[in-house]
């Protein structure tokens, strides 16, 4: 799995029932285990503003398996550090 394989995996769970016009933008940090995605926030027009949704979750897509496990919404460093590795079935 390369980064542009990992992207478009994102870009599928995230967005693939959207219409394109409403695709939310999808970030993706690699790290040696994989890739962690994520939904970027949108900046908002008023910065006092709560955000629309409270928590939510990323996702680390696997490098060997391309295997797609959600976890917490951490920063992507965190959540590669806390990535446990491939686990063997």
């Amino acid at each position: 799995m390369n980064l542009e394989e990992a992207r478009a995996l994102a870009e599928e769970y995230y967005n693939g029932v959207r219409p394109a016009a409403e695709a939310l933008p999808v970030g993706v940090f690699g790290f040696d285990g994989g890739y962690v995605a994520w939904i970027r926030d949108l900046e908002p027009d008023d910065p006092a503003r709560l955000p629309e949704t409270a928590g939510g979750g990323c996702v680390v897509i696997d490098r060997a398996t391309g295997e797609v496990v959600a976890r917490p919404l951490l920063d992507p460093e965190t959540v590669a550090e806390l990535w446990p590795g491939r686990t063997p079935r």
